[in-house]
């Protein structure tokens, strides 16, 4: 991640097909630079990406016969003039960690060096698409992988139990392997897929992640392709995948403790963001401001009555909790939740009114 030139972090995303069009999957808080639930920045800086550099892998065909695959970088744009350039999840709060960015491989820059001169050109320029010459080149979304048989793999996510043995590829302190290939890192699941975690789609891992894997797939992957449903056991034949979720990061990491739990969320969030097509805003706009607030909490107190005000003031009430939730959720995410309820509980002790009549007044 990027601000112009200068290197702000390191992440790990995937190539995703929806709909016959390429995107790149990956955390919100990488493209962003603020963290998911706090907003602050994530960044020494205080610099939050306008961009990202993305290390492809383009397949090479020459004449009808696949060569290896070549690593290229190109620019990728985060940030356009009235939004960003990237798909979030329409739930604004909480907040789904994962973004959907429509790549184009026909409208993105390659940076290359030629010995110690820096370049960077149009990638079709260099890398033709398919059909356009003797020698193509073309990049593999994460379904070329992924077991084709649908009915199998929706079967095996709802079936999967706790204890399954994951994988997440991905860059753990930008260590690589061959050519920039991920490093696979094992994983364990630690709370269940289908019941979710805090009435999110989201599950927890037992895994020893890092910095630089957040956005990475988490997978299933068998080489030998068995695929065990409960007591039953499927042999595909060939190395069979299956897409679980997006891992997001660590969780109860703190100076002196690291539980080595991570937060996954499902894969489902992915085709939904894709499909409702909700742009971020701009980096400057995605924190509310001071007023933004004090007009949502006002907004909010002029339908309480009178006497649910006083219950919001009392500390021994969880009712100032729901309105904090309720305050998040209208923000969209739009401010940290210790700031939503420091300022309701501000206005509130001085509010006047307008109220909404309780029942039966």
């Amino acid at each position: 991640m990027r601000f112009g030139d200068l290197k702000l972090a390191i992440g790990t995303g995937f190539l995703y097909e929806r709909h016959g069009k390429l995107f790149i999957v990956t955390a919100w808080h990488n493209v962003t630079g603020r963290h998911s639930e706090t907003l602050t920045c994530e960044s020494s800086t205080a610099a939050v990406p306008d961009n990202i550099l993305v290390t492809l892998r383009m397949r090479i065909n020459h004449k009808g016969h696949d060569r290896e695959p070549y690593p290229v970088s190109v620019r990728v744009p985060l940030v356009g003039e009235k939004n960003a350039l990237f798909y979030i999840h329409p739930q604004g709060w909480p907040r789904v960690d994962v973004v959907a960015i429509p790549f184009d491989l026909d409208s993105v820059d390659m940076e290359f060096y030629v010995g110690d001169e820096f370049r960077k050109q149009p990638l079709r320029s260099i890398f033709p698409a398919p059909g356009n010459g003797d020698i193509t080149f073309e990049c593999c979304a994460f379904q070329q992988f992924a077991i084709s048989d649908h009915e199998l793999e929706q079967e095996w996510l709802e079936r999967v139990e706790v204890t399954e043995e994951l994988f997440i590829p991905g860059y753990p302190e930008n260590i690589q392997a061959h050519l920039t290939r991920p490093v696979w890192k094992r994983a364990t699941i630690a709370s269940s897929v289908q019941l979710g975690l805090n009435q999110q789609p989201q599950f927890l891992i037992d895994s020893a992640s890092h910095k630089g894997m957040s956005g990475s797939p988490v997978v299933f992957y068998s080489p030998s392709g068995s695929v065990r449903i409960g007591s039953t056991t499927y042999f595909r034949g060939r190395e069979t995948a299956i897409l679980v979720g997006v891992y997001v990061g660590r969780v109860g990491v703190t100076e002196t403790v690291d539980p080595q739990i991570g937060t996954v969320w499902h894969r489902s969030v992915i085709d939904k963001i894709i499909d409702e097509q909700c742009w971020e805003r701009l980096p400057d706009e995605i924190k509310a401001l001071p007023r933004a607030i004090e007009a949502a909490v006002k907004s909010a107190l002029s339908m309480c009555s009178k006497e649910l005000v006083e219950d919001i003031k009392d500390p021994s009430s969880s009712t100032r909790y729901v309105f904090q939730r309720s305050l998040m959720m209208d923000l969209h995410g739009r401010a940290r939740p210790s700031e939503v309820l420091q300022e309701l509980l501000a206005i509130a002790q001085t509010y006047d009114g307008p109220y909404t009549p309780d029942e039966g007044d």
